[in-house]
C-alpha cells in the first residue's frame, strides 16, 4: 500500500525481510505467498533475486538507517503478511520486536501499528462480505 514511498535498496531490502518473516511461523501458507507477490508488485521488482535470507541481521541494520517515515512503513507493510492468517506468534513477534528496537521504536507505537493493520484487514474482509452479499 505505501512501498511506492521507499527507494530501490529499501524495497530491496524490505523484500527480504518480507519473504524471511513468511517462515517465522513455520509454514508457508497461501495468504502470505499472494501479499508476498502483491509487494513484488508493488516494488516493481518482479525480477528482483533474494539473497540476503542468511544475514537478515544486516538487512535489518541498513534499514534502521531509513527515515523515521520509511521504517514505520516497512513496519505497517510487515504486520501485513505476518498477519495473513490472522495472528501474529511468538516468533514473528520476537522478530517484529528485535525490528523495533534497531529501528528505536517504542513498543506502544508497535502494538499501535498492529492494532491499525488489524483493523484495515478486517475492513477488508468486512467489504468483500458486503460486495459477496446475496
Amino acid at each position: 500500500m505505501y512501498l511506492s514511498e521507499l527507494n530501490i535498496g529499501e524495497k530491496k531490502n524490505f523484500l527480504e525481510l518480507a519473504r524471511y518473516s513468511m517462515r517465522l511461523n513455520g509454514q508457508l501458507k497461501s495468504e502470505e505467498r499472494e501479499i508476498y507477490q502483491s509487494f513484488v508488485q508493488e516494488c516493481g521488482l518482479l525480477e528482483y533475486q533474494l539473497e540476503k535470507q542468511d544475514n537478515i541481521g544486516s538487512v535489518v541494520k541498513v534499514l534502521s538507517k531509513s527515515c523515521e517515515k520509511h521504517k514505520r512503513i516497512i513496519l505497517i507493510e510487515l504486520f501485513g503478511i505476518l498477519l495473513a492468517d490472522g495472528e501474529v506468534c511468538a516468533n514473528e513477534q520476537g522478530f517484529m520486536d528485535k525490528i523495533a528496537k534497531y529501528f528505536v521504536i517504542p513498543s506502544y507505537e508497535i502494538k499501535k501499528i498492529q492494532r491499525w493493520v488489524e483493523a484495515m484487514n478486517d475492513l477488508v474482509t468486512e467489504g468483500y462480505a458486503l460486495i459477496d452479499k446475496d
